[in-house]
């Protein structure tokens, strides 16, 4: 819900002005019908409130306006069809000064915020607007209507604590429940939370009206204790609703209580125990400031706990998804480090054994040359075992050597659609009971180029479609698909399945398929697939392995269709 404060500032300055001087001259208007016969000042003057909240919301600039439209209009609504003297016009100042100096402090020098939401703008609204602006309005009105012999110099400190009070009462009472509400309104609450607030209201009212609807005798006393039946209401209301149900629930009380004061009832009005109207007032406003002081308070921390605890618990998840990331990362470093080690290893193994492989061979085949052995001899049965042991120890040599190259990918801007076709017609020309196998292409025509290194993506792509031919010894059908995927980080991508209708891979397999030196097979290195997903990852993409036993198997490659801004790995 957009901040009121903000809304008002689209508006017209004009616009804006007028509706202050309306509910500003209202709110004075209340005033003085909330005045108790006899006195000069009232228990609650809304328009301390109403002017304080006003220049809390509005800017700076605004402020001088706002100012002179309060000092204008306060005489003329005050007295009602009389031409107001320059002493109502410095009343009208004084009243002023008193919000201008609470919002100036609160706004400059505390960085008060107006949703009331911290224990430390709570204090700091009691503590300068409640408790010590009050008095800059106090002092030089209660002085002007002594000089004006309105009111004896013996009243002089009584009077002022009534005119104080009255003033701290309105903006205790007005000034939080108009800033909260102004800033939040209902937001964050639920329709049953809303109904549980009203149902809340209603019941307070119901519940203090029974109490200040009879009227007292001299002998009742001031402190009976149906007046604290309210309390509940209070602690129900802060524990529930925070700042905004607090000021709410205080606004309904004070309605209910000063309207059944001012006509004589309830245990604080006039002539109980012999109770005059001025003690009649100081009571009522004790009332209503203690409850209001520990309603905002209470409800103040419990909003702060209740926040802290959600940021603790955000903290914790976002801790948990660290500590998670940085797992994953301790795994991945682990596993890189064990692949580099391997790779050193590997090329030392292949170097070390290639020189003496290619000696035996060369003598190998010197010794069928020379000795000329016949066919299905005991020699020519040896020296073909010897030759096709050479030939798996190269092939073997020959992975190491590809596993441990390090190869940086040379990318190059290009269609994706003949490598995956000279990678399925290499790995056809070289494969076995390649006639029992129904090959079905779907390639896309229209994909758009992709950033690749051709001869390396042929070489991951020749180990996948190879492992797919060896899986279906019996025939079957080889699918080879390519295609636009789903875009990652904003990045379209392609995918490039093979699917095999072969007898699947075993879920122990499955665990250590890409883990180097890991193979099923007689003949085979276990570095195939260790190979294509560094390759794979090299293009900043990954591969993904779906298997159902008995049904077969579809290795699935993403790679993106446009440069990425992460470096290039090593392949």
């Amino acid at each position: 819900m957009p901040d009121s404060k903000h809304i008002l500032q689209h508006w017209h300055p004009l616009a804006r002005l007028g509706l202050f001087a309306f509910v500003y001259g209202a709110s004075i208007a209340l005033g003085m019908r909330l005045t108790h016969p006899g006195e000069h000042f009232s228990a609650l003057w809304p328009p301390s409130g109403v002017l304080l909240t006003t220049l809390l919301l509005s800017r700076f600039r605004d402020w001088p306006a706002l100012l002179l439209v309060a000092v204008l209009i306060k005489p003329f609504v005050s007295f009602p069809g009389k031409m107001p003297d320059l002493g109502g016009f410095l009343f009208a100042s004084g009243s002023a000064l008193e919000a201008l100096a609470g919002a100036f402090l609160l706004r400059r020098y505390v960085g008060f915020r107006p949703s009331l939401e911290r224990v430390r703008d709570v204090l700091a609204l009691l503590g300068i607007a409640v408790m010590l602006s009050p008095l800059l309005g106090a002092i030089p009105g209660v002085t002007l209507l002594t000089l004006e012999g309105r009111i004896r110099w013996t009243d002089w400190v009584t009077q002022l604590r009534v005119f104080w009070v009255g003033d701290a009462m309105g903006a205790l009472l007005l000034t939080p429940a108009l800033l909260s509400w102004s800033t939040r309104g209902l937001e964050g609450w639920s329709r049953a939370r809303q109904l549980e607030l009203a149902a809340m209201l209603g019941v307070l009212v119901l519940s203090v009206d029974h109490v200040f609807h009879w009227e007292p005798t001299a002998a009742t006393s001031v402190y009976h204790p149906v007046s604290y039946l309210a309390f509940p209401f209070i602690l129900w209301a802060a524990l529930r609703f925070e700042v905004r149900g607090t000021a709410a629930s205080m606004l309904a009380l004070t309605t209910v209580a000063l309207l059944h004061t001012l006509k004589g009832h309830g245990p604080f009005a006039p002539g109980t125990q012999g109770s005059t109207d001025t003690d009649s007032l100081v009571f009522l406003q004790s009332f209503l400031a203690a409850a209001g002081v520990s309603g905002l308070l209470l409800a103040a921390a419990l909003g702060e706990r209740r926040r802290a605890q959600e940021r603790a618990t955000h903290l914790n998840r976002e801790l948990r998804h660290s500590l998670h990331a940085l797992a994953a990362a301790q795994q991945e470093l682990v596993r890189r480090e064990r692949m580099a080690a391997l790779g050193e290893l590997s090329a030392s193994v292949a170097h070390e054994v290639r020189n003496p492989l290619g000696v035996i061979a060369n003598s190998v085949a010197t010794l069928t040359r020379l000795a000329g052995p016949e066919k299905n001899s005991t020699s020519w049965e040896l020296l073909g075992v010897m030759g096709e042991e050479v030939a798996r120890l190269d092939h073997l040599i020959n992975g190491l050597l590809d596993f441990a190259r390090p190869q940086e990918p040379r990318f190059l801007s290009q269609s994706l659609v003949p490598v995956v076709e000279e990678a399925l017609e290499s790995s056809l020309r070289s494969a076995q009971y390649v006639s029992r196998v129904n090959v079905i292409r779907e390639l896309d025509p229209f994909l758009p180029k992709a950033p690749v290194d051709a001869q390396l993506m042929h070489l991951a792509l020749c180990n996948l479609i190879t492992n797919a031919l060896q899986a279906m010894p019996q025939g079957g059908t080889l699918r080879v698909k390519l295609g636009p995927g789903q875009a990652r980080r904003d990045t379209p991508q392609a995918i490039i399945s093979i699917t095999d209708s072969g007898a699947g891979i075993a879920p122990e397999v499955m665990a250590r398929l890409f883990e180097p030196f890991y193979t099923t097979k007689a003949s085979g290195t276990g570095l195939g697939l260790a190979i294509v997903r560094r390759i794979v990852e090299a293009h900043h993409g990954k591969v993904e392995v779906h298997t159902t036993q008995g049904q077969g198997t579809t290795f699935t490659v993403h790679l993106p269709l446009a440069e990425t801004s992460r470096p290039s790995a090593t392949a």
